[in-house]
């Protein structure tokens, strides 16, 4: 994920570029992490047990969920996507 939703902004010849693929990077990150961890505490709540694959599922989905938007939302709106996509 991270060479491609980073790197589909297809150039780095400019601050600006950078700074969109940073930007990229960052939403890929925390749409993966808000996913996984909105999954892992739903389990935790409902069976009362970690579960270390529900976590993984959850980053996944939060990968697969931002994958279209991620050059053009901000970061909170990356979060949201992870939480409902989680």
């Amino acid at each position: 994920w991270y060479g491609f939703n980073p790197g589909s902004t297809l150039t780095m010849k400019s601050g600006s570029d950078g700074a969109l693929a940073a930007q990229v990077a960052m939403n890929t990150t925390l749409a993966a992490a808000t996913g996984g961890i909105t999954v892992f505490l739903l389990r935790y709540v409902i069976m009362h047990k970690y579960d270390v694959g529900a976590l993984c599922n959850g980053i996944l989905a939060g990968l697969v969920s931002i994958t279209a938007g991620c050059g053009n939302m901000e970061s909170g709106s990356a979060v949201a996507t992870g939480l409902i996509g989680g």
